[in-house]
């Protein structure tokens, strides 16, 4: 499962992992600091922060899903979709988009979960 999700070897998990997991940790830490100047009555740093952080996570979840439905539906590209008639591929495209949202979340844990198993791993065989 994790090698049609995230690469075919580790050292392959690895690299595309640390893209999606820093854009998901930035997104994760400006909301953060978005909420805490909230809280802290600067509604105007505290909304940037927000939105930005907002933004990141949005298009993070979009990568961690739309990868995961390329990858369990055998869609290659988006280009396929549209191949045959138009209408009929805008309405996988949009069905595509709503599933990549919808486990999007589940796979954002385990794809984390699988890269810090991934860096233990190879910390621990450089000892």
């Amino acid at each position: 499962m994790f090698a049609r999700l995230f690469g075919e070897t580790e050292e392959l998990q690895i690299q595309n992992l640390t893209k999606k997991v820093a854009l998901t940790g930035i997104g994760i830490v400006c909301y953060v600091i978005g909420l805490v100047f909230y809280q802290l009555s600067l509604e105007t740093v505290g909304g940037i922060f927000g939105s930005v952080g907002g933004i990141a996570l949005f298009v993070a979840m979009f990568l961690w899903g739309f990868g995961a439905i390329k990858a369990l539906f055998g869609i290659g590209s988006v280009g396929a979709i549209f191949s045959g008639n138009v209408v009929i591929g805008a309405a996988i495209f949009v069905v595509c988009m709503l599933a990549a949202y919808f486990i999007s979340l589940v796979v954002a844990f385990i794809g984390i979960g699988r890269y810090i198993y991934l860096r233990v791993k190879v910390a621990q065989e450089r000892r």
